[in-house]
């Protein structure tokens, strides 16, 4: 009897202890599944991306620079193009280590790869041939050239082969950079040659796919101390919303430097940068970019702008600076100073494309009106300083549109003076000169309108007719935009709009048109506009016309000053002017700096103008404005 109690009460703490490991087991599993589920489920990316091994990490981590585009036709519809973009290339590194035959493996990489850079034979040839005297038989010069072409191709690829060479000779060496930017073509001739010792490495590259489309508008991404940066242009100017934000990992360890499981670890990811989406029209900014090239090489001009501005919105539709640099291969311009944008960095005296703004004033103010008379004299006289026209002419009687018609500078002058110098210098910064136009582009400057604060009527009457005082092409093209706006002064803008990307969501913000002021009335604006149509007409302007078209503007041609102050030989050319006359779908600016062939702007900038101004109005299909 007691026996079977004895085992009743065995039987008994078993069930307890099979219970209590019950419990045991199931908490522990419990605890078990709770952790996995924070390390699965609300930790996973964490560790996932831990796993994923170190590219799907960085791609993580490290975010893509956001791209830049311009809009272009597309039948009736308008699509995006990208101007600035990402392109995943490869880097090709060798193991010097594990090659046998460097000699071999250097030639079959120099038979892929040839020479680096495509050859300037325009730079090349005239240093190839400067013992050749001009009178050498033409066949016998040529066959000269072509010996000597073969012979200088043949060094510079001994030179590329000898140093594909000395990289992977070069021992026990376990790594060595060999060659960048290689194409997946490239890429796949090399892997099947199976050459031993040579491996891939993918890099992201900034690519500019339209050569000579504006280098200076976009700027470029290069190197800021041993970082890479945008640098200059747009890449410079909205880097930190083209560059995203780097994701981190924050985890804690032991003392050994682990990862605790068990500790607080997480994964923040990355935020790709902003894609920009620019107010250009890629048709033409390259019209524009291109007749600009030909001109400044055709007139053997230092350099020169254009910018084309829709003058009711502000928007940018074109802007190019001349001479283009490339920005894929912005390490090989030679001057420093060539990155500079040339509509917004360079500022120089207007010459007389400025009267369009003396006018304004004086006809904005009541003093004068379009038939307005004066007795030209040829000269205005201010102490020992003898202002004469341009042309040393003197013309008599003249009422104010023949001023234009003429560019008479004794005839700004009077305009300026019915104003007086106070309501003129007023009008003057109403329209923008003296400070920035806040276009958001990389090293603008604001110009300078500092001598019309100056005592002494001189200073606004030389300013009257565009001496003295400093513009932009920008500036200037804005300002007349105002003219052809009725009055209304717009911003000049050039990021239409900016998307963000926020993992798989993108949000857009979209920026609309600005109106700075009201600088004349309309009533103003619609006289002077007139005026400027019978300058093209009737003036100057003639080579800018467009048949069927009334074309408003102006000539400028100014002297360019030297260091000293006094005036140098060298000229600065431009046309400023908007069509058609009745609703302006466009103002423009040309401008060449220092042309070597030809002086004056009706034969230089006004032609140009007249080019693009076709190609715009014919690509809009603006009906005919004059049966002329």
């Amino acid at each position: 009897m007691s026996w079977r109690r004895g085992n009743h009460n065995q039987q008994a703490i078993n069930r307890v202890r099979i219970r209590f490991l019950a419990v045991f087991f199931i908490v522990f599993a419990a605890i078990i599944v709770v952790k996995l589920f924070g390390l699965q489920i609300l930790r996973g990316n964490f560790y996932s991306a831990l796993a994923l091994g170190q590219h799907e990490l960085y791609q993580k981590l490290f975010p893509e620079r956001g791209s830049i585009y311009v809009r272009e036709k597309d039948g009736d519809k308008e699509k995006l193009f990208p101007v600035v973009t990402n392109q995943d290339l490869y880097m090709l590194y060798a193991v010097p280590a594990e090659i046998t035959d460097a000699s071999s493996t250097a030639k079959s990489l120099l038979d892929i790869f040839g020479l680096p850079e495509e050859v300037d034979w325009q730079k090349v040839e005239p240093e190839m041939l400067a013992d050749v005297a001009t009178s050498t038989e033409p066949k016998l010069a040529a066959e000269i050239k072509a010996n000597r072409k073969r012979k200088w191709l043949e060094e510079q690829k001994n030179k590329e082969l000898e140093k594909f060479f000395n990289i992977l000779n070069k021992g026990n060496d376990p790594y060595e950079p060999v060659y960048h930017r290689v194409s997946e073509e490239q890429k796949k001739k090399i892997e099947e040659l199976r050459l031993v010792g040579l491996y891939f490495k993918e890099e992201t590259w900034r690519f500019y796919p339209e050569k000579g489309l504006g280098g200076h508008l976009f700027g470029f991404w290069g190197f800021a101390g041993d970082e890479r940066s945008g640098l200059y242009g747009l890449e410079g100017y909205y880097n930190d919303l083209l560059s995203g934000q780097a994701g981190a990992i924050y985890s804690e360890k032991d003392a050994l430097g682990n990862l605790i499981a068990v500790g607080r670890n997480s994964l923040v990811e990355k935020t790709d940068g902003a894609d920009l989406v620019l107010t250009l029209d890629r048709a033409i900014q390259y019209k524009a970019c291109l007749a600009l090239k030909q001109a400044v090489d055709y007139f053997e001009a230092k350099g020169g702008a254009v910018v084309v501005i829709n003058p009711k919105t502000g928007a940018i539709l074109a802007m190019c600076g001349a001479p283009d640099y490339d920005p894929d291969k912005y390490n090989q311009t030679e001057k420093i100073e060539s990155y500079n944008n040339p509509a917004i960095f360079q500022a120089y005296e207007p010459g007389s494309i400025f009267k369009v703004i003396t006018m304004a004033a004086a006809l904005d103010s009541g003093q004068v009106e379009p038939n307005t008379t004066y007795v030209d004299e040829g000269e205005v006289v201010y102490d020992k300083y003898h202002i004469k026209n341009f042309d040393d002419k003197i013309y008599g009687r003249q009422n104010m549109t023949e001023v234009l018609e003429k560019s008479i500078n004794t005839g700004a002058i009077f305009a300026m003076r019915q104003a007086t110098p106070k309501v003129f210098i007023q009008y003057v910064k109403n329209f923008g000169f003296g400070e920035k136009t806040g276009i958001g582009l990389e090293k603008e400057v604001a110009g300078s309108v500092a001598n019309l604060d100056k005592r002494g009527e001189i200073y606004a009457a030389t300013a009257a007719f565009g001496q003295g005082i400093m513009v932009t092409p920008l500036q200037m093209v804005a300002a007349v935009s105002a003219i052809a706006n009725g009055g209304k002064l717009m911003k000049p803008y050039l990021v239409a709009e900016i998307i963000h990307h926020h993992g798989s969501e993108r949000q857009t913000q979209k920026f609309y048109p600005q109106e700075v002021r009201s600088v004349i009335f309309p009533k103003t604006a619609t006289m002077l506009s007139g005026m400027m149509v019978s300058a093209v007409e009737n003036g100057h302007g003639k080579k800018a016309g467009v048949a069927g078209y009334r074309v408003a503007g102006k000539t400028g041609t100014a002297q360019i000053a030297g260091a000293g102050g006094s005036y140098s030989g060298e000229v600065f050319t431009s046309f400023v002017g908007f069509a058609p006359f009745a609703d302006p779908r466009f103002a423009m600016i040309v401008a060449l700096d220092s042309p070597a062939k030809g002086r004056e702007a009706a034969v230089i900038a006004a032609p140009v103008f007249g080019d693009i101004a076709k190609f715009i109005l014919q690509y809009y299909n603006v009906p005919y404005d004059n049966k002329k």
